[in-house]
């Protein structure tokens, strides 16, 4: 690609999921408009060499987008740090003038106690452009990789949680629909659930939710009203 002589330089931020091709899509039909550098942050919780073989997979396509678009992609580990940090600071030190990250699935509880991902990066990005790309329909970009959603409940097992049917046993704690990942014998893939009139998706390995901060939180909610 030939850049024209102008300032401009967009960074796209992925995270996991299946909607990371569809941001890098986003970013690179911006790039070729501005013909412009592009580049691609993933700031992941863990070393590289710790990533399951979903997000091995997850990486190499994202690296296969990159290079159908001419893109630098960068993979950063958040050792502690807050993702809108690492990504501020990778803006920072580009020049980048485009700023492209996917819809925040942020409930209004996690907003209270966490703080907004989209104010805490406008605090931090100073000039630079931010776009920001619904992901909510993510339905139909995992039809390839997962089989058709079914409807389970999550239930509260121990410190853990974890997906089945109704008649499981115990009071479900949420219900939702579950995409299994092709070509594998256990319950792993993707649980999209909706709360507070806004859609996330959760990652399950062997049956059990991996971020449960989301139920967690709603559990020290209901205490608080108590």
């Amino acid at each position: 690609m030939i850049y024209l002589l102008n300032n401009e330089k967009i960074l796209v931020c992925v995270y996991y999921g299946p909607n990371g091709e569809r941001l890098i899509r986003r970013g690179g039909e911006l790039a070729n408009l501005l013909q412009c550098p592009l580049f691609v942050l993933s700031v992941i919780p863990l070393r590289e060499n710790e990533l399951d073989q979903t997000q091995e997979r997850y990486m190499a396509e994202w690296q296969m987008k990159c290079d159908e678009y001419g893109a630098t992609f960068i993979v950063k580990p958040n050792k502690d740090r807050k993702a809108s940090e690492i990504i501020a600071e990778t803006a920072k030190n580009l020049h980048t003038t485009q700023l492209i990250i996917g819809q925040s699935g942020q409930t209004r509880w996690q907003e209270i106690t966490r703080g907004s991902f989209v104010n805490e990066l406008l605090n931090q990005i100073g000039e630079t452009d931010l776009h920001i790309v619904a992901v909510q329909r993510m339905d139909e970009q995992i039809t390839d990789t997962h089989e058709r959603g079914i409807r389970v409940a999550v239930f509260k097992e121990g410190p853990h949680y974890i997906i089945g049917n109704k008649e499981s046993g115990g009071n479900p704690v949420a219900s939702g629909l579950f995409f299994k990942e092709l070509n594998t014998d256990f319950d792993t893939g993707l649980l999209k659930i909706k709360t507070d009139q806004e859609v996330q998706y959760l990652k399950i390995s062997h049956g059990k939710v991996i971020d449960s901060s989301l139920f967690q939180n709603r559990e020290m909610y209901a205490k608080d009203e108590d």
